[in-house]
């Protein structure tokens, strides 16, 4: 009756222990990932990282923590595990704290080329917090600037000066177009008198004057 009693109290303790290991391995764990929903083009958006915490997690506002992704290793088949590294992923900045949960934000990503590459780029649910070579950052978070779009008398401006930057053409008297009546004016005025009065008198044809001189009649009749 002793041993059973004994092995009933065996049973239960190591039914018992899992619990505070698993409440201990969920603590400094990104439990999930929100972002809000922007309704202006000069609204800033926001994703948030809520982090499981425990008593003695150390976090507090403003410290910059790194995120840390455990990867499974295996060969190439596939069936045999080789074993797990622990790969940094980014940084993020505690914003606050609270009872059991932290929030932070995205403070940098770290860059791939003297890390292991990872699936899934960027910080994501069930990543790790690491508080090694942490630090205190005071500085503001920068805000994006929203571009702004050109104005019509800004569009205006720059039609006005592009008109007024024009290269004038210049006009003389050889390049000057010249009217019809004006050319007959300088036509006429630079023609002698007799010279006026043969380019002004009629033409005739060769066949009517051959007649007239057949027919010896000065009047031009026949």
């Amino acid at each position: 009756m002793e041993g059973f009693n004994m092995l009933l109290a065996l049973l239960f303790s190591s039914l018992l222990q899992p619990a505070p290991a698993r409440a201990a391995s969920a603590a400094n764990t990104i439990v999930d990932v929100r972002r809000n929903i922007t309704l202006a083009n000069d609204e800033e958006p926001y994703k948030d990282f809520y982090i499981a915490i425990d008593g003695g997690s150390g976090l507090k506002k403003n410290l910059v923590v790194t995120a840390v992704r455990k990867i499974n290793v295996r060969d190439a088949s596939g069936a045999n595990a080789v074993g797990e590294i622990t790969v940094p992923v980014g940084q993020l900045k505690i914003i606050a704290v609270y009872d059991k949960v932290a929030v932070a934000r995205e403070f940098n990503l770290l860059s791939r080329d003297e890390l292991p590459m990872l699936e899934q780029v960027g910080i994501m649910t069930g990543d790790k917090i690491e508080t090694r070579g942490s630090f205190i950052d005071n500085s503001k978070p920068k805000k994006k600037k929203v571009a702004e779009a050109p104005s019509a008398q800004t569009n205006a401006t720059t039609v006005a000066v592009a008109v007024t930057t024009a290269p004038p053409v210049p006009v003389t008297a050889s390049t000057a177009p010249m009217a019809p009546a004006a050319k007959d004016l300088q036509a006429s005025l630079s023609l002698t008198s007799p010279e006026k009065a043969l380019a002004q008198a009629p033409v005739s044809t060769g066949e009517k004057l051959e007649k007239v001189a057949d027919s010896g009649n000065n009047s031009g009749h026949e």
